[in-house]
């Protein structure tokens, strides 16, 4: 079962594999989930899977970047009907967010109907250019995006964000 000692040596164990890999100090995460185009995707050298427009992963925040990191698989049943059909190969998957260019963010505060729109609040549109081509996405969290829209904002060279009231 899982503990609260279990969790926090779980994470230590994430923080300290994640500096190995990028010599970064990882200062939180958020669970995120990345809606894209397959271009861009592609552009971003992520692979979602067969079918499918989006990636569940981490916002990983480190001192100075900002990076999505994917799990070799986000779900223990994916994993095992994988493995019985023999599908394809699990892999780990990591973008430096922070290499993104002309980054222009929307967020939507909440609105008063929340209940008729409730991904809203937890929703960050992401206008950017990479490799000199559109990289537009959308990171959905699992709660309200509103205290962290600063550490994104910082961590992608931004002043501030665009925000729409509409």
């Amino acid at each position: 079962m899982f503990s609260k000692d279990n969790t926090e040596l779980a994470r230590k164990k994430f923080f300290d594999q994640f500096k190995e890999k990028t010599g970064q100090n990882v200062l939180s995460v958020e669970f995120a989930t990345l809606t894209a185009s397959l271009q861009t995707f592609s552009l971003l050298e992520l692979d979602p899977p067969p079918g499918q427009n989006e990636l569940a992963g981490l916002l990983v925040f480190c001192e100075e970047s900002l990076y999505f990191y994917v799990f070799p698989t986000d779900n223990i049943f994916r994993l095992a009907m994988q493995r019985m059909a023999g599908d394809m190969e699990n892999k780990e998957q990591c973008f430096c967010l922070s290499e993104l260019s002309d980054v222009k963010i929307l967020y939507r505060p909440k609105k008063s109907f929340r209940f008729l729109f409730p991904k809203q609040s937890r929703t960050i549109l992401v206008n950017a250019r990479h490799k000199e081509k559109a990289a537009d996405f959308t990171l959905c969290l699992m709660h309200d995006a509103a205290p962290i829209i600063d550490q994104i904002t910082s961590r992608l060279s931004l002043s501030s964000p665009n925000s729409s009231q509409s």
